[in-house]
């Protein structure tokens, strides 16, 4: 286990001098620099990445173009849960990837309920002028929530909280009990006219490419909220903008990660209840969970054994 160069973003130097310490044989190497295709990284056995925005643009070329720069890179960790750009070359690499698919649920969970209470009680909303839309309630309604991984589980549990009765659509067992009936994604368009609220959390893959769509939008419940937490890809944009132009929708909101240009970081459409937000569910000052799932993951690297939270290469999550 000698000479191991381990590169890592965003931690602090004195933290991996306590990994130096700790873990002999394993040389930790601070990324500082934008452009981190050189000779001095080439040898990296593992890259772990933190937070992207110190290498961002060499870290982007990597995952879809030069994937193959690191001949001897092991393990590769991004802390973010959304890995959308990598589909298409997932099957190339020759490395393990491990993600922060599981650690997100706190922070996008907690956005997506400020995007329906932003819906359903109108805060945006001009009803006492125009009597467009009446606020209402969370509670007794049935709300349907789509992918219940890291973060559709904290979804759920927080809308319990409110009263609602919970459905999923999930391809795996369901583990919280509060859910009343789960369903699998062929299943979902025969029972989605039932629903008030529909949540989608899906991870992006080609199988969830554009699923939601006009077929999906036509046959949900007339006056139904749609709020979208996961990658935009997952949508059919054209159309859900022509259903929100038809009144379909009591309310839509999404995170946008591209597929709206935006001026401002928040933006409200309030003929249509229709709100953007500017990919901001990940964001949190709280970095701990990302750190600590490293720290366990270099632990379970040293001593060989499986790393938390692979990205699997069939799933494509």
């Amino acid at each position: 286990m000698k000479n191991k160069l381990i590169g890592v973003v965003g931690f602090k130097n004195q933290e991996l001098n306590k990994f130096k310490q700790k873990y002999r044989g394993f040389n930790f190497l601070n990324i500082t620099d934008e452009n981190f295709f050189s000779k001095k990284y080439e040898n990296l056995k593992a890259l772990l990445i933190l937070y992207e925005w110190p290498v961002r643009k060499s870290l982007s070329k990597f995952l879809t173009k030069k994937y193959n720069f690191f001949k001897k890179l092991e393990w590769l960790h991004l802390s973010r849960a959304g890995i959308d750009e990598c589909l298409p070359y997932l099957k190339n690499y020759k490395f393990k990837f491990t993600s922060g698919k599981k650690i997100q649920g706190p922070n996008v969970s907690e956005h997506c309920l400020s995007l329906l209470l932003a819906l359903t009680r109108g805060l945006f909303s001009e009803y006492h002028k125009t009597n467009f839309l009446r606020p209402t309630e969370i509670k007794e309604k049935k709300v349907i929530i789509f992918g219940l991984g890291g973060i559709g589980l904290e979804i759920a549990k927080k809308i319990d909280s409110f009263g609602a009765e919970i459905y999923s659509v999930n391809n795996e067992k369901v583990k919280f009990k509060r859910i009343i009936k789960n369903y699998s994604l062929g299943q979902s368009k025969k029972i989605i006219k039932n629903f008030d609220i529909i949540i989608n959390a899906l991870p992006y893959t080609f199988k969830t490419k554009k699923f939601f769509n006009k077929s999906f939008f036509s046959k949900m419940k007339n006056k139904s909220f749609f709020i979208n937490i996961s990658r935009d890809q997952t949508i059919n944009i054209k159309d859900l903008k022509k259903f929100i132009k038809s009144k379909k929708f009591s309310g839509v909101a999404i995170d946008n990660t591209g597929s709206f240009l935006m001026r401002n970081k928040v933006v409200y459409d309030k003929k249509n209840n229709f709100l953007l937000t500017d990919h901001q569910a990940g964001i949190s000052t709280n970095l701990e969970r990302r750190k600590k799932l490293i720290i366990k993951n270099i632990e379970n690297y040293y001593k060989k054994r499986k790393l938390y939270f692979e990205v699997s290469k069939i799933k494509q999550y």
